[in-house]
């Protein structure tokens, strides 16, 4: 058992470090790539392709089955499992499209962007061939052959963003970005393909078969799963984007959808890794509370650790980031920016919380977090966007936000051997002190006639300086 638990261990650990590498690199590359992209193309097109991936995904029925969630948990992967997973995607993916291009040409009629449906389309595409590798996909995560796939995953967007980079400059307009969603999951899906032939080739060998029994499984399993994630992704995630984009137009859309991701690189850089892993590593040792324990206090650490620095540079540089990287044409971003980046904070922490409730079977847990966060943005923040506008919906976001946190906190430390206190309490003292000093450093006299470059790196090295020197003296020492 002792070696079953060290090998688990060192995958879990390989696979983070890769994805983390990866994830790194990808931002990286992404976010050279958007400088120039930003610069080459108008707010109104950011707009019209955010308000169009919110129908997107609002539309497709795949997510909404969970039944990659479902199809995770099985314990035996064989020619079964897969086949019987290909034939519900297929069927899903499918039925997706023409949903899609039906409901795009009705979105038109009644006034939206003929821009928005063609990015509907165009995503309902992608999404129903990216089913062709649904099962490679699957087979590669259950046998934790991330690293690989990552790796391979950076150099293929590096291409996509060389492509949609010379068709931008070019005056393509919207077709250079869904170019890149296009290329993207093209080159992904071949990634996938690779590995699999060279790491997993008895995938390949087996006998792919369709079983009722198990496909009643799989949906009854995954679609209480799928309908929170969708909550989610289409509601929590994206639904401030279709009141955005409805209430305040397009161009407004494109300005806070800039702010927004880079508000997300926390989320991003963390959540893309740590939190994928530490789901797969959640259902492997579920059944021992020490080591589950184990896994959470590291999940908690890294972000704490990791998250907040990054968070504190954009919220006290939010001015200066925008100025550097996208111009002053896009200054209107700098206002979303600095309340986003307080809400993306939190976000990595309610996704620990939804990821660990999924991996222990707690269905209804995941339906709990998200479907309050959903309901609190419907309901508070529509009409908060009603009466102030844009602002409104920061804020409705934000109360959105804090009760995820607060629900997915509370189900985590009923779970595990840990306290609140001795996680999040020197967090929020260096939080405090990290906060006060970069306050203080921003009110100097001369500190607003420095270069944007100057102050940006001053405030980035002051407040994670601070932050981590604090946090690392008032973090009791564990002697276990």
């Amino acid at each position: 058992m002792s070696s079953e638990h060290s090998t688990t261990g060192r995958l879990a650990v390989r696979n983070t470090l890769w994805l983390t590498i990866g994830s790194y690199a990808g931002q990286l590359i992404g976010f050279c790539a958007t400088l120039v992209l930003v610069r080459a193309l108008t707010p109104e097109i950011f707009g019209y392709l955010s308000i169009g991936l919110f129908w997107s995904s609002l539309l497709g029925l795949s997510a909404k089955f969970g039944l990659y969630y479902s199809a995770i948990r099985q314990s035996t992967l064989d020619g079964d499992l897969l086949g019987t997973y290909f034939r519900l995607e297929a069927v899903l993916g499918g039925a997706s499209f023409l949903i899609s291009v039906v409901a795009a040409f009705i979105l038109i009629q009644i006034g939206y962007s003929p821009q928005v449906g063609l990015v509907i389309i165009i995503s309902a595409g992608i999404a129903c061939i990216s089913v062709l590798t649904a099962p490679y996909v699957l087979a590669a995560e259950k046998e934790m052959q991330l690293s690989r796939i990552s790796i391979l995953g950076v150099f293929g967007s590096a291409i996509a963003y060389v492509v949609a980079i010379g068709l931008a400059l070019a005056g393509a307009g919207i077709w250079s970005l869904l170019l890149l969603n296009v290329l993207t999951s093209g080159l992904g899906m071949l990634s996938v393909l690779w590995v699999c032939r060279r790491r997993l080739p008895h995938i390949t060998k087996m006998h792919w078969r369709y079983r009722r029994d198990l496909a009643n499984t799989l949906i009854k399993q995954g679609l209480p799963v799928g309908l929170s994630n969708v909550a989610t992704v289409t509601i929590v995630s994206q639904y401030d984007n279709f009141l955005i984009g409805t209430y305040a137009g397009p161009a407004t859309l494109g300005f806070y959808d800039r702010a927004y991701r880079i508000s997300q690189w926390p989320n991003s850089l963390l959540t893309s890794s740590l939190v994928r892993v530490a789901f797969l590593t959640f259902a492997k040792v579920k059944d021992d509370l020490p080591r589950l324990t184990h896994t959470v206090r590291l999940a908690f650490w890294l972000l704490v650790t990791l998250g907040v620095p990054i968070a504190l540079m954009i919220f006290f540089g939010a001015p200066d980031i925008v100025q550097i990287l996208y111009g002053p044409a896009w200054s209107q971003s700098a206002y979303f920016l600095r309340y986003l980046a307080i809400f993306s904070l939190l976000s990595p922490f309610i996704a620990l919380g939804s990821s660990l409730s999924i991996a222990l079977g707690h269905r209804k847990v995941n339906i709990l977090i998200t479907g309050a966060q959903a309901a609190t943005l419907i309901l508070i923040g529509t009409p908060l966007t009603w009466w102030l506008g844009s602002p409104g919906t920061m804020l409705g976001v934000g109360i959105t936000i804090a009760v995820g946190f607060i629900i997915s906190n509370a189900y985590i430390f009923r779970r595990v051997q840990l306290s609140i206190p001795s996680v999040f309490g020197p967090a929020f003292v260096a939080l405090v002190i990290a906060t006060i000093a970069s306050v203080l450093v921003s009110e100097i006299p001369s500190w607003s006639t420095l270069p944007p470059l100057l102050r940006l790196i001053g405030i980035g090295i002051t407040a994670p300086s601070l932050y981590l020197l604090a946090l690392v003296a008032l973090r009791p020492r564990r002697d276990d």
